[in-house]
């Protein structure tokens, strides 16, 4: 069976996807348009539709309002991956979380565990010293979606709680389509979308959210499954149907959930139409190579530059001096931490 995306195609549209996310996480900040992400809001795509036709703004309220979507672009690939490689482990469920673990873990230790010893140096207080570890324990447990404490003040760091949530529920996902195929992929994206729709407002008093967990973001799951085990071709009317879904569940709360997997379809179909133009640069498959330790150090990063973007050439020019040092540190520590080949000297030696 030959699948849509091999392995360098994955590592480029994982650099693609960072680097939207990147400025998305800058230009949000300071761009009036704000995204639908976890919450929906009425106004939010008439105030990008107004703000986006300003030149000098433009290219802020671009990342701002749909930058945001390179996530789903990670949850795919996730999804995808894993059913390309593990769907015959025989593993059981313990070697294999502990084997995602340790593979995520080393590097997400570099960098909260420094980030939390300079937060409580300065914070003095140990009411907030106390605060700040339970959510790190949250964190490193996978658990911090679902306790509801509120977001740690740097980094996206649902994402973590979230891959690791994603992990311990693959097992049942694969033998939910091992029996029942794409019917069963089927039924499972729509029901957590049903129970999405329904729950969600009742959490809102106790600031959790499903979209920060996998029943949230099941059909990009799902569709990632579909697309690593059964052959498909990515059409144009399909890219457009998906297009149709992001504008409405942009303008209309009742269509919202379809942007999601609206986003992801364009942004394949967009990959690949430009597939061989993009693979003639490296450096996008590096950036991808990077992409996990750019998605925890660019918030630290981000943080230093927001005050100075004050207006919108200085917020062109800082959101692009963070970005561009978010990729070199995280640049730097992926190849200081590579395992480097062993020569053939000290092979003989």
């Amino acid at each position: 069976m030959k699948r849509i995306l091999d392995v360098e195609d994955s590592a480029i549209l994982k650099g693609l996807a960072i680097a939207a996310i990147v400025f998305h996480n800058f230009f949000h900040v300071v761009s009036p348009a704000r995204q639908n992400e976890f919450t929906f809001g009425a106004a939010r795509f008439g105030v990008f539709l107004d703000t986006v036709v300003q030149p000098w703004l433009a290219i802020q309220a671009l990342f701002s309002f749909f930058g945001h979507f390179g996530v789903q672009i990670f949850i795919f690939l996730s999804a995808y991956g894993l059913a390309s490689s593990h769907w015959n482990n025989p593993a059981t469920w313990t070697r294999f979380m502990y084997g995602r673990i340790r593979k995520l873990y080393p590097q997400f230790a570099l960098i909260v565990i420094p980030w939390f010893i300079v937060m409580a140096v300065h914070a003095r207080s140990l009411a907030v010293i106390g605060g700040m570890a339970l959510n790190v324990a949250f964190l490193f447990l996978g658990l911090f979606t679902f306790h509801g404490y509120g977001t740690p003040p740097v980094g996206p760091w649902w994402f973590i709680p979230y891959i690791v949530e994603f992990y311990a529920i693959w097992p049942l996902l694969r033998g939910i389509t091992r029996r029942w195929g794409w019917r069963g992929l089927l039924v499972t994206a729509s029901a957590c979308m049903a129970i999405t729709a329904v729950v969600n407002p009742r959490l809102a008093p106790w600031s959790a959210n499903l979209l920060l967990t996998p029943i949230g973001r099941m059909p990009v799951i799902c569709f990632g499954i579909f697309a690593a085990r059964y052959s498909f071709r990515l059409t144009t009317p399909l890219a457009l149907a998906g297009l149709g879904g992001l504008l409405l569940g942009s303008e209309f709360g009742l269509l919202w959930p379809l942007s999601f997997p609206g986003a992801l379809i364009v942004a394949l179909w967009m990959y690949l139409q430009a597939r061989n133009t993009l693979r003639r640069h490296p450096f996008l498959s590096r950036l991808g190579d990077y992409s996990l330790l750019i998605f925890l150090l660019n918030a630290i990063v981000r943080d230093q530059f927001l005050n100075l973007a004050t207006t919108p050439a200085s917020q062109l020019f800082f959101g692009c001096l963070s970005a561009a040092l978010s990729f070199a540190i995280a640049a730097c520590m992926y190849e200081y931490l590579r395992p480097q080949p062993k020569t053939a000297q000290a092979l003989a030696a």
